[in-house]
């Protein structure tokens, strides 16, 4: 199957969700991104997200997010996006929005308000809150849903907003699993239309990531993509993404990929120990190091990252 390759939707939403943080809001929450002051910006809060997780003992969740916004009210707010992105409904996702949103009120005594991304590929799977009563007394959460599949791709062909493409490749990779060529021509499309949306060098650069970390290939089929692609630039002399020839996640030499690997580390949780620097830059293994990079931005302390490497799990 396509989908054993390597897709990695956890991984991918992520950063998607990091770098697209406000489109993502426009095009999936339109009336809260309305009520946010996007003027004075959003404070990512995800290692306080990932301590609540640990602590609630729910099992850890890669892919959610944890982000403080200001209200044009003036008021501040928690925005939680919980995410449920792969192909199978989880009975207990609901009690797990329930127990995330009040371990973060009583952790913060704010405002937290969440909202669920369903990416699974089960239309009548729509959880939209959670309660639970007795002898007169109730406690309950209700949350406003996306479901991925509800979009059409009439509209995300349309649109212009960058998470269309984003959804889009979602998509895309799971109704490809078991066909190969279809993915091969979806990527293809979804790589064209970067370039007729009239976006710029960096969110060209930012989707195309998007785009090669979830929509997997053999590698014998990925060399028939490069050349598609260097084809299309050729077309349109924007030579925007043919340097993935030198790493295909723009990822190039072994030096700037050890420096890339510290820097999400350093970002994330500020203090990186010299030991755990020293066995970094120790790795001549360019592959290994793409996959250290990808575990960089999930894990959820420095100690886990060293875990993982110590005991070679990638």
């Amino acid at each position: 199957m396509v989908d054993e390759v390597r897709s990695d939707y956890d991984s991918a939403w992520k950063e998607a969700l990091t770098v697209y943080f406000e489109p993502f809001m426009a095009f999936c929450f339109p009336d809260t991104h309305r009520d946010i002051n996007w003027e004075r910006g959003y404070e990512t809060l995800d290692t306080e997200l990932q301590e609540i997780i640990r602590d609630a003992e729910t099992g850890r969740r890669l892919a959610d997010k944890l982000v403080k916004v200001w209200l044009h009210s003036g008021e501040d707010a928690l925005v939680l996006i919980h995410v449920e992105i792969q192909g199978q409904e989880q009975s207990d996702f609901a009690e797990r929005m329930y127990i995330y949103n009040h371990r973060l009120f009583d952790r913060y005594r704010q405002k937290v308000f969440s909202f669920a991304v369903l990416g699974d590929e089960n239309t009548n799977w729509r959880p939209t809150g959670y309660s639970y009563s007795r002898w007169g007394f109730q406690s309950s959460l209700e949350f406003p849903v996306v479901k991925l599949l509800d979009y059409s791709a009439a509209i995300l062909e349309e649109s212009t907003n960058p998470f269309a493409t984003i959804i889009a490749a979602h998509l895309e990779t799971q109704a490809t699993r078991s066909d190969l060529p279809r993915r091969f021509q979806s990527k293809i499309s979804l790589v064209r239309r970067l370039y007729e949306r009239g976006y710029n060098r960096n969110q060209i650069l930012e989707l195309f990531r998007f785009i090669e970390w979830i929509m997997a290939l053999p590698e014998a089929v990925q060399q028939e993509f490069k050349a598609e692609i260097r084809r299309i630039e050729e077309e349109r002399i924007m030579p925007y993404v043919t340097s993935f020839e030198r790493d295909a996640k723009l990822l190039g030499s072994l030096e700037t990929t050890r420096e890339v690997v510290i820097d999400v580390l350093e970002t994330r949780f500020s203090t990186v120990p010299d030991t755990l620097k020293n066995s970094v830059f120790a790795i001549n293994d360019l592959a290994r190091l793409k996959q250290l990079y990808k575990r960089a931005i999930t894990v959820t302390s420095v100690q886990e990252f060293e875990e993982l490497l110590a005991q070679g799990e990638v």
